[in-house]
């Protein structure tokens, strides 16, 4: 690059020149992201990722040009647009959260908790009654009460 009285500003030939190089480095990722010819086999999630990696470098292709030019950028809607890209992205991956992160219940587990821990009675002493003690033990307290009874 010829930077005519620039030249001699080492600073501003560096940023100048990892500028380009970045440039040259987002051009190929966005040539492979274009061209991708496997579009129709990817998945439905791997299609909305794809969208969005786009779109927010488009749009960030945009508000570097804005930026460049010396406008206000905050003037501009690409900001509003990045707002909104940035905000998909988000939801997007919230909803890849909610669908492999939440807990799973295991049904079988949950099936014996609830059969061996509902439905259990202890005595006075806090011994575990099965149904048949429990029925001699009311039987008796009816006889004792009836017995007593004048």
């Amino acid at each position: 690059m010829d930077f005519g009285e620039l030249r001699n500003d080492d600073k501003f030939t560096k940023t100048v020149n990892n500028f380009s190089s970045a440039l040259d480095k987002i051009e190929k990722s966005l040539s492979t992201a274009v061209d991708l010819k496997e579009f129709e086999e990817l998945s439905t999630q791997e299609k909305v990722k794809l969208d969005n990696y786009l779109a927010y470098a488009i749009n960030s292709l945009y508000w570097m040009h804005v930026k460049l030019r010396g406008d206000d950028s905050n003037e501009h809607g690409i900001k509003n647009e990045l707002s909104r890209v940035r905000q998909t992205i988000v939801r997007d991956k919230q909803i890849y959260e909610r669908n492999t992160i939440r807990p799973v219940i295991d049904k079988a587990a949950a099936g014996r908790f609830i059969k061996h821990g509902l439905h259990v009675r202890f005595d006075e002493d806090g011994e575990r009654l099965t149904e048949n003690s429990s029925n001699n033990k009311m039987n008796k307290d009816t006889v004792m009460t009836s017995s007593t009874s004048p």
